[in-house]
């Protein structure tokens, strides 16, 4: 008798570039935490051309795991294209974005699942997790949306104007702390880890392709925020995040960054005063 294959409830989406020291620990990290309940899930891997041992790495992987997949790129295409290609070949009605170098702790898919099926939660379409370094501090991974002053602030490093852009884009401290245990809308979380609801995904559309590597998780979230959906922070579910900071060591990156951003402000037209963004978000709270 054959087997009835399972439809899997959540889709994982992997982006890989020379991952080789975080990309099995980030899947090994996933099965863990569903444990028994791995047919509940599909694991997409796409891979932006990696000169390591990752594609090998990958290999393994799939021949020791049912529902994965990776598919290799020839070259590196960024954050949005490979991201929308593994999107649209995935099943699940909800979809984890998830950075190569991370590790999910405990059952953090599962709470973060179990956000979305609440009927309180039926209008958010993403809600992004606590996310800690590995020395135990948790990261800035919710914040206020940008403008071109804090990106500058930052881009500058002196450590004066950095602390101003924090302190601009940051929420109230306490937000980032490990005592925090609220559940609270967001203007934006960043997408090292996100799970998203593919309905709302189908409305808002997929990662903005004119995007190479960044901002395209503010760029999704304001398109969220614009059609009624809204994005919260869960900081029951914990993930580690090795923050791999790629446009710190690459160029090109780091150019396409600088891109981005001047194609976010243009889209959404403001530069300084996010004020008057805020006032076309439907369902806002503006906290």
């Amino acid at each position: 008798m054959q087997a009835v294959k399972i439809r899997p409830v959540v889709s994982v989406i992997i982006l890989t570039w020379n991952s080789e020291r975080y990309i099995e620990k980030c899947v090994n990290s996933i099965y863990n935490s569903v444990g028994d309940e791995r047919d509940s899930i599909e694991i997409i891997v796409v891979d932006n051309g990696s000169s390591d041992s990752t594609s090998k790495i990958l290999e393994r992987l799939k021949s020791n795991n049912v529902n994965f997949k990776y598919i290799l790129l020839d070259k590196n295409f960024g954050t949005t294209f490979p991201r929308n290609l593994a999107i649209k070949r995935s099943k699940g009605d909800f979809i984890l974005v998830l950075d190569s170098d991370t590790e999910i702790r405990g059952r953090s898919i599962d709470t973060l699942l179990e956000t979305l099926n609440d009927k309180d939660y039926a209008n958010v379409g993403i809600v992004g997790p606590r996310l800690l370094y590995t020395d135990g501090l948790v990261q800035y991974s919710c914040k206020k949306l940008p403008n071109i002053t804090v990106k500058i602030f930052k881009f500058i490093g002196n450590k004066y104007l950095r602390n101003i852009a924090e302190e601009w884009e940051l929420y109230d401290s306490r937000i980032y702390s490990l005592d925090f245990h609220e559940i609270i809308e967001v203007d934006y979380c960043i997408s090292a880890c996100w799970l998203v609801r593919r309905k709302a995904l189908d409305e808002v559309g997929l990662f903005d392709g004119k995007i190479f590597y960044s901002p395209e998780d503010i760029d999704l979230c304001v398109r969220m925020w614009l059609k009624g959906w809204k994005v919260v922070y869960n900081p029951n579910a914990i993930v580690i995040h090795y923050t791999q900071r790629l446009s710190r060591r690459n160029f090109r990156i780091a150019l396409s960054l600088a891109k981005g951003l001047f194609y976010y402000f243009r889209k959404y037209g403001y530069w300084f005063k996010r004020e008057k963004l805020y006032k076309k978000f439907k369902n806002y709270s503006g906290k």
